[in-house]
């Protein structure tokens, strides 16, 4: 399924750099999963916006206990916006310390609507990707997943936005980060010639 590409480029990512004595355990995405994951954020009683705090709070609340699932150990990173209280949802897996990457996607929604695209499929996708770190014995260095709030309007493209939070926090620590991978609708696809384009031309 294209919809896996990216859990599976960031495992083969890591086999790449591990060290030659470390090995990587095969792992093969669970297509059910990912549905029940799609299909919990999907119906919380209102829309997962800023709008509605109960249903964005219950969709973190799921995340981090999926993250706690798969092995990690689930923080938050709450900050204030316009006086009302929101956060991150973030869980390493690999070493404590050293070099990172971090993987993200955002589980607020635009507007009064589901977000089953966008962006149900990235969380969804991360959650499947945790469960699939938490099988790693040997990760070369750590990955830190994330789960973003405030990444949609009104607060698209301010320093409210979760990821922009986050970032800002990893450069104050001077943490060396290796890379970044944003998880953000992977559930639609079309085959027409021409359709679609890759972000980058190497990976045509």
């Amino acid at each position: 399924m294209r919809k896996l590409f990216p859990i599976c480029l960031l495992l083969g990512l890591l086999a790449a750099t591990a060290a030659p004595a470390q090995t990587m355990t095969q792992a093969a995405a669970d297509t059910a999963r990912l549905r029940r994951h799609l299909v919990a954020l999907t119906t919380t009683p209102e829309p997962r916006n800023y709008r509605h705090q109960a249903s964005l709070n219950q969709a973190a609340d799921y995340v981090k206990a999926e993250l706690a699932a798969a092995g990690g150990q689930p923080t938050e990173q709450p900050y204030e916006v316009e006086g009302q209280r929101y956060h991150n949802v973030l869980a390493h897996f690999g070493p404590e310390t050293g070099p990172r990457l971090v993987v993200g996607a955002h589980y607020d929604v635009c507007g009064e609507q589901p977000g089953a695209d966008d962006n149900g499929t990235g969380v969804a996708a991360l959650l499947e990707l945790a469960r699939l770190l938490g099988r790693q014995p040997n990760l070369p260095y750590r990955v830190d997943l994330v789960a973003y709030t405030l990444e949609e309007p009104p607060f698209f493209r301010t320093k409210q936005m979760g990821s922009y939070v986050h970032a800002q926090s990893l450069h104050a620590a001077g943490v060396p980060v290796r890379g970044m991978v944003a998880l953000e609708m992977l559930g639609y696809y079309d085959d027409r010639k021409g359709s679609q384009d890759y972000p980058l031309g190497p990976l045509k």
